[in-house]
């Protein structure tokens, strides 16, 4: 994610006049981490747009392959562990008696976050 000042030149497919976009214009929190777009006309007209509007719109507009690769997942890795655990009882069981039983375990070994299609390993 961009965090500094930036402005974008979007082109006119007429070669007329260009779109500026311009994000974090000024160090106001609602602002800031580019949540609000600045488009500039090339009049000189302003239009604020809030980031969650901008992406719907994009997504809206999208195939199927463009609108997979806007949607995060998270990826966990699990181990699974199978042991056998023991317990020697003093109380309300026969005393020195051993109880048996199986567990099985899983726990996650790595987290990550993706964009677009899962790629099974």
């Amino acid at each position: 994610m961009i965090t500094g000042h930036e402005k974008f030149r979007v082109p006119d497919i007429n070669k007329s006049k260009d779109l500026l976009v311009e994000v974090n214009w000024t160090k106001d929190p609602k602002i800031k981490d580019c949540k609000v777009l600045k488009f500039i006309y090339p009049n000189g007209d302003e239009a604020y747009i809030k980031k969650e509007h901008f992406n719907a719109i994009l997504f809206a507009i999208g195939n199927e392959k463009e609108q997979q690769k806007m949607i995060p997942q998270k990826i966990t890795r699990v181990k699974h562990y199978e042991t056998v655990v023991s317990v020697k009882a003093f109380k309300n069981v026969r005393k020195g008696e051993n109880l048996t039983f199986p567990i099985s375990i899983s726990l996650p070994t790595a987290e990550e976050e993706i964009i677009g299609k899962v790629i099974p390993r």
